[in-house]
Protein backbone atom coordinates (compact mmCIF):
# COMPACT_ATOMS: atom_id res chain seq x y z
CA UNK A 1 0.00 0.00 0.00
CA UNK A 2 1.40 3.57 -1.30
CA UNK A 3 2.27 5.79 1.60
CA UNK A 4 0.55 9.02 2.26
CA UNK A 5 3.18 10.93 1.38
CA UNK A 6 4.55 9.35 -1.82
CA UNK A 7 0.79 10.16 -2.76
CA UNK A 8 1.39 13.69 -2.23
CA UNK A 9 4.72 13.75 -3.96
CA UNK A 10 3.02 12.47 -6.83
CA UNK A 11 0.79 14.96 -6.81
CA UNK A 12 3.20 17.58 -6.44
CA UNK A 13 5.06 16.63 -9.09
CA UNK A 14 1.87 16.52 -11.33
CA UNK A 15 0.96 20.12 -10.76
CA UNK A 16 4.22 21.04 -11.30
CA UNK A 17 4.81 20.06 -14.08
CA UNK A 18 1.07 21.05 -15.01
CA UNK A 19 2.20 24.81 -14.21
CA UNK A 20 5.09 24.71 -16.15
CA UNK A 21 3.37 23.69 -19.31
CA UNK A 22 0.62 25.95 -18.76
CA UNK A 23 3.52 29.39 -18.14
CA UNK A 24 4.87 27.74 -21.92
CA UNK A 25 1.50 28.01 -23.77
CA UNK A 26 1.09 31.43 -21.71
CA UNK A 27 4.44 32.59 -22.94
CA UNK A 28 4.28 31.27 -26.32
CA UNK A 29 0.84 33.16 -26.60
CA UNK A 30 1.72 36.30 -25.39
CA UNK A 31 5.36 36.21 -27.34
CA UNK A 32 7.34 36.92 -23.40
CA UNK A 33 7.98 34.36 -20.77
CA UNK A 34 7.46 37.77 -18.79
CA UNK A 35 3.99 38.35 -20.00
CA UNK A 36 3.31 34.85 -19.92
CA UNK A 37 4.40 34.86 -15.70
CA UNK A 38 2.11 38.09 -15.39
CA UNK A 39 -0.86 36.16 -16.80
CA UNK A 40 -0.03 33.18 -14.99
CA UNK A 41 -0.09 34.65 -11.67
CA UNK A 42 -3.00 36.76 -12.75
CA UNK A 43 -5.06 33.40 -13.04
CA UNK A 44 -3.67 31.90 -9.66
CA UNK A 45 -4.99 34.96 -7.92
CA UNK A 46 -8.37 35.04 -9.89
CA UNK A 47 -9.01 31.33 -9.54
CA UNK A 48 -8.24 30.00 -5.86
CA UNK A 49 -11.15 28.94 -4.20
CA UNK A 50 -11.48 32.09 -1.95
CA UNK A 51 -11.82 33.69 -5.53
CA UNK A 52 -14.42 31.37 -7.19
CA UNK A 53 -16.67 31.20 -3.98
CA UNK A 54 -16.58 35.03 -3.93
CA UNK A 55 -17.80 35.32 -7.41
CA UNK A 56 -20.10 32.77 -6.99
CA UNK A 57 -21.73 34.56 -3.98
CA UNK A 58 -21.32 38.37 -5.83
CA UNK A 59 -23.55 36.50 -8.47
CA UNK A 60 -26.15 34.69 -6.52
CA UNK A 61 -26.70 38.16 -4.95
CA UNK A 62 -27.05 39.72 -8.24
CA UNK A 63 -29.46 36.95 -9.30
CA UNK A 64 -31.47 37.39 -5.95
CA UNK A 65 -31.85 41.21 -6.20
CA UNK A 66 -32.93 40.84 -9.83
CA UNK A 67 -35.53 38.45 -8.88
CA UNK A 68 -36.33 40.65 -6.27
CA UNK A 69 -37.05 43.71 -8.64
CA UNK A 70 -38.71 41.75 -10.89
CA UNK A 71 -40.88 40.64 -8.25
CA UNK A 72 -41.60 43.73 -6.96
CA UNK A 73 -42.20 45.19 -10.88
CA UNK A 74 -45.52 42.31 -10.98
CA UNK A 75 -46.41 42.84 -7.90
CA UNK A 76 -46.64 46.72 -8.81
CA UNK A 77 -48.25 46.06 -11.89
CA UNK A 78 -51.12 43.23 -10.75
CA UNK A 79 -52.34 45.53 -8.10
CA UNK A 80 -52.47 48.28 -9.94
CA UNK A 81 -54.76 45.94 -12.40
CA UNK A 82 -56.69 44.86 -9.42
CA UNK A 83 -57.32 48.39 -8.52
CA UNK A 84 -61.39 47.89 -8.31
CA UNK A 85 -61.26 44.91 -6.29
CA UNK A 86 -58.65 46.50 -3.72
CA UNK A 87 -60.47 49.48 -3.39
CA UNK A 88 -63.96 48.75 -2.53
CA UNK A 89 -62.31 46.44 0.34
CA UNK A 90 -61.85 47.16 4.62
CA UNK A 91 -57.74 47.57 5.23
CA UNK A 92 -57.62 44.33 6.58
CA UNK A 93 -59.04 42.74 3.29
CA UNK A 94 -56.95 45.19 1.18
CA UNK A 95 -53.74 43.82 2.89
CA UNK A 96 -54.66 40.11 2.51
CA UNK A 97 -55.40 40.80 -0.53
CA UNK A 98 -51.99 41.97 -1.23
CA UNK A 99 -50.45 39.65 0.80
CA UNK A 100 -52.56 36.91 -1.92
CA UNK A 101 -50.84 38.75 -4.78
CA UNK A 102 -47.48 38.70 -3.36
CA UNK A 103 -47.95 35.27 -2.98
CA UNK A 104 -48.70 34.53 -6.24
CA UNK A 105 -45.88 36.39 -7.84
CA UNK A 106 -42.69 34.85 -5.66
CA UNK A 107 -44.24 31.31 -5.72
CA UNK A 108 -41.59 29.19 -6.39
CA UNK A 109 -39.18 32.22 -6.89
CA UNK A 110 -35.98 32.37 -4.83
CA UNK A 111 -35.31 36.03 -3.03
CA UNK A 112 -33.25 37.70 -0.14
CA UNK A 113 -33.85 36.65 2.72
CA UNK A 114 -34.96 40.12 4.29
CA UNK A 115 -37.40 40.57 1.01
CA UNK A 116 -40.61 41.87 2.41
CA UNK A 117 -43.57 42.67 0.07
CA UNK A 118 -43.89 46.29 -0.97
CA UNK A 119 -46.21 48.79 0.27
CA UNK A 120 -48.91 49.68 -1.98
CA UNK A 121 -51.16 52.73 -1.74
CA UNK A 122 -54.61 52.44 -3.29
CA UNK A 123 -55.60 55.71 -4.41
CA UNK A 124 -59.11 56.93 -2.95
CA UNK A 125 -61.91 56.91 -5.57
CA UNK A 126 -62.81 60.36 -7.29
CA UNK A 127 -66.11 61.01 -9.03
CA UNK A 128 -65.11 61.00 -12.69
CA UNK A 129 -63.37 57.41 -11.70
CA UNK A 130 -66.79 55.98 -10.77
CA UNK A 131 -68.70 57.41 -13.39
CA UNK A 132 -66.39 55.61 -15.73
CA UNK A 133 -66.24 52.87 -14.10
CA UNK A 134 -70.02 52.59 -14.29
CA UNK A 135 -70.47 53.39 -17.72
CA UNK A 136 -67.85 50.29 -18.16
CA UNK A 137 -69.46 47.78 -16.08
CA UNK A 138 -72.85 48.90 -17.45
CA UNK A 139 -71.60 48.42 -21.11
CA UNK A 140 -70.38 44.78 -20.28
CA UNK A 141 -73.50 43.81 -18.45
CA UNK A 142 -75.36 44.76 -21.03
CA UNK A 143 -73.37 42.93 -23.85
CA UNK A 144 -73.85 39.68 -21.81
CA UNK A 145 -76.35 37.00 -22.28
CA UNK A 146 -76.65 34.88 -19.31
CA UNK A 147 -79.21 32.68 -20.99
CA UNK A 148 -77.39 32.02 -23.56
CA UNK A 149 -74.49 30.97 -21.19
CA UNK A 150 -76.41 28.68 -19.24
CA UNK A 151 -77.69 27.24 -22.73
CA UNK A 152 -74.71 26.62 -23.61
CA UNK A 153 -73.40 24.40 -20.66
CA UNK A 154 -77.03 22.29 -21.00
CA UNK A 155 -76.00 21.69 -24.32
CA UNK A 156 -72.88 21.08 -23.72
CA UNK A 157 -73.26 18.04 -20.86
CA UNK A 158 -76.06 16.68 -22.86
CA UNK A 159 -73.98 16.62 -26.14
CA UNK A 160 -71.30 14.77 -24.16
CA UNK A 161 -73.79 12.11 -22.90
CA UNK A 162 -75.31 11.33 -26.05
CA UNK A 163 -72.01 11.53 -28.28
CA UNK A 164 -70.60 8.72 -25.91
CA UNK A 165 -73.72 6.75 -26.28
CA UNK A 166 -73.50 6.80 -29.85
CA UNK A 167 -70.59 6.32 -30.37
CA UNK A 168 -70.32 3.59 -28.13
CA UNK A 169 -73.13 1.78 -29.81
CA UNK A 170 -71.29 2.10 -33.33
CA UNK A 171 -68.53 0.99 -31.59
CA UNK A 172 -70.08 -2.19 -29.90
CA UNK A 173 -71.39 -2.53 -33.80
CA UNK A 174 -68.60 -2.46 -35.27
CA UNK A 175 -66.67 -4.57 -32.97
CA UNK A 176 -69.48 -6.94 -33.30
CA UNK A 177 -68.93 -7.17 -37.26
CA UNK A 178 -65.04 -8.14 -37.17
CA UNK A 179 -66.38 -10.67 -34.47
CA UNK A 180 -68.90 -12.34 -37.46
CA UNK A 181 -65.85 -12.02 -39.91
CA UNK A 182 -64.88 -15.23 -41.39
CA UNK A 183 -61.24 -16.04 -42.27
CA UNK A 184 -59.64 -13.70 -39.33
CA UNK A 185 -56.76 -15.46 -37.42
CA UNK A 186 -57.55 -14.53 -33.85
CA UNK A 187 -54.21 -11.91 -33.94
CA UNK A 188 -55.44 -10.00 -36.94
CA UNK A 189 -59.42 -10.50 -35.58
CA UNK A 190 -57.39 -8.75 -32.12
CA UNK A 191 -56.00 -6.01 -34.49
CA UNK A 192 -59.22 -4.81 -35.60
CA UNK A 193 -60.87 -4.76 -32.64
CA UNK A 194 -58.07 -2.81 -30.73
CA UNK A 195 -57.84 -0.22 -33.57
CA UNK A 196 -61.70 0.40 -33.52
CA UNK A 197 -61.35 0.75 -30.01
CA UNK A 198 -59.04 3.27 -29.88
CA UNK A 199 -60.74 5.26 -32.54
CA UNK A 200 -63.79 5.39 -31.04
CA UNK A 201 -62.10 6.51 -27.62
CA UNK A 202 -60.30 9.19 -29.23
CA UNK A 203 -63.24 10.49 -30.82
CA UNK A 204 -65.07 10.13 -27.29
CA UNK A 205 -61.96 12.44 -25.83
CA UNK A 206 -61.71 14.57 -28.98
CA UNK A 207 -65.59 15.64 -28.66
CA UNK A 208 -65.56 15.55 -24.82
CA UNK A 209 -62.59 18.28 -24.25
CA UNK A 210 -64.28 20.38 -26.86
CA UNK A 211 -67.51 20.54 -24.81
CA UNK A 212 -65.62 21.03 -21.53
CA UNK A 213 -63.87 24.07 -23.13
CA UNK A 214 -67.54 25.78 -24.31
CA UNK A 215 -68.71 24.70 -20.91
CA UNK A 216 -66.06 26.53 -19.03
CA UNK A 217 -65.93 29.43 -21.65
CA UNK A 218 -69.52 30.03 -20.48
CA UNK A 219 -68.77 29.12 -16.74
CA UNK A 220 -66.05 32.25 -16.71
CA UNK A 221 -68.29 34.78 -18.25
CA UNK A 222 -71.47 33.97 -15.75
CA UNK A 223 -68.67 34.87 -13.30
CA UNK A 224 -67.83 37.50 -14.89
CA UNK A 225 -71.14 38.72 -15.19
CA UNK A 226 -72.12 38.40 -11.27
CA UNK A 227 -68.76 40.11 -10.11
CA UNK A 228 -69.58 43.04 -12.46
CA UNK A 229 -73.25 43.23 -11.11
CA UNK A 230 -72.07 43.16 -7.38
CA UNK A 231 -69.45 45.75 -8.30
CA UNK A 232 -72.11 47.94 -10.02
CA UNK A 233 -73.73 47.71 -6.73
CA UNK A 234 -70.68 49.06 -5.09
CA UNK A 235 -69.78 51.82 -7.66
CA UNK A 236 -73.37 53.34 -7.48
CA UNK A 237 -73.03 53.34 -3.60
CA UNK A 238 -70.04 54.88 -3.69
CA UNK A 239 -70.88 57.32 -6.41
CA UNK A 240 -74.44 58.60 -4.23
CA UNK A 241 -72.19 59.02 -1.07
CA UNK A 242 -70.06 60.96 -2.77
CA UNK A 243 -72.55 63.12 -5.08
CA UNK A 244 -74.20 63.44 -1.67
CA UNK A 245 -71.36 65.19 0.13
Amino acid sequence: MRKQSDIIKELQDRLNATEAICQDLLSHLYNSEAQGRIKFDDYRIKYTQEAIERREAEAKAKQLRDNFNTAKADFRDMAEANYWTLVFLNVKERQEKLDDIWGTITDGLVLPEDAKRPQHIVPELTVDQLINRRAELLDSINKANATQYNDTIEHCNQSKADFALSMERERNKQIAEINRKDGLNESERQRQVSEVEAYFEREIERHSLEMKRQISSAEVSLKRLDDHKAELAKVEQALAKQLTH
